[in-house]
């Protein structure tokens, strides 16, 4: 009976303790982990997240820019950070879904390293033809996409990317025999595509939406189940005849696994508040992303989704990084 108590007295204290901690959490600053450099999309948002959320709690939000491997170093940053809540983490397609599949090893675990707070955005991607065919419907362009053979190439911002997944995913379903070209980030490959050296890309809508409001460069299909209200005349890939042509790019917010509840439960409050508030959602919908939140389980669920799709992608493919 006396070891019956005794344990039932350290349940309470530890559940006092948890209490306690989650009342007076935060009570100095935070940090978010964003495993790319500064400036691109995930930098962008993150920043915006940053400053509200620093109102929001009173403490002062640090953004540390850990990029490298595909965002495996940055993951492993914020992986071996104290279950507090004070490190949160920038997630994407990448390091939370098909990076899984792309390496043998991976320095952390997508799922028992992090416990997930909300999904932010969706950034659907875009078949963008080069200069040479700019003006070509997009049956024309499959067309001579085929006729090239293994002459015709599409670049992406590197092996692995989603962008890279996106081009083998469309080569499977046209049967077109592209060559990959990689580059190291997406601005290397959109700058060789603004000069005639690409002949497609499948970038995202938020990447390309100056070019193409600019006329630039020209969309000829989205990767995505609708159309886009940014892009409100170009047809999706299923209208055209390819259902289940379908790639994205996502960004999520996690902090680590075995953070007290309370405070998970915090930040996903504020979290959802300030990415559904005009401050983020209207600068980053005039952008071309899609603002979506999420429990923490649908994220969950949502991840878990995705590490499939994508791992039966690349293991059919045999895609590897370089």
């Amino acid at each position: 009976m006396r070891f019956v108590q005794t344990c039932l007295a350290a349940v309470l204290l530890a559940a006092s303790s948890t209490i306690a901690l989650a009342q007076d959490w935060p009570t100095r600053s935070l940090r978010i982990v964003v495993p790319f450099p500064a400036g691109g999309s995930a930098d962008t948002q993150t920043r915006v997240i940053a400053d509200e959320l620093s109102r929001a709690l009173g403490q002062p939000v640090v953004i540390e820019n850990k990029p490298g491997a595909g965002g495996n170093i940055g993951a492993a940053e914020a992986a071996r950070a104290q279950p507090d809540g004070y490190t949160l983490f920038m997630a994407t397609t990448g390091t939370h879904a098909s990076n899984t599949s792309l390496y043998d090893k991976l320095p952390y675990d997508p799922v028992k390293d992090f416990a997930p707070l909300t999904l932010v955005t969706i950034y659907p991607q875009v078949v963008v033809p080069g200069l040479k065919m700019k003006d070509a419907p997009f049956k024309d362009v499959v067309a001579q996409l085929k006729a090239a053979g293994d002459k015709a190439n599409y670049g992406s911002s590197g092996t692995g990317s989603p962008t890279h997944l996106g081009g083998e995913l469309f080569k499977r379903a046209t049967g077109t025999q592209m060559v990959h070209v990689p580059y190291r980030g997406q601005g290397p490959a959109l700058n060789d595509m603004l000069a005639g050296q690409l002949d497609v890309m499948f970038p995202s809508i938020s990447d390309v939406l100056s070019f193409l409001q600019a006329g630039k460069l020209r969309a000829v299909a989205v990767l995505n189940e609708t159309r886009l209200k940014q892009i409100p005349d170009v047809p999706t890939a299923a209208e055209l005849g390819y259902p289940g042509l379908n790639s994205s790019i996502w960004s999520a917010l996690y902090t680590n696994a075995g953070t007290p509840q309370p405070v998970v439960d915090r930040l996903n409050r504020e979290l959802v508040r300030i990415v559904n508030s005009p401050v983020f959602k209207d600068k980053f919908e005039a952008l071309g992303f899609e603002v979506r939140t999420s429990t923490p389980q649908q994220l969950a669920d949502f991840t878990a989704a995705e590490t499939k799709r994508w791992g039966d992608i690349i293991k059919s493919l045999d895609i590897k990084p370089q």
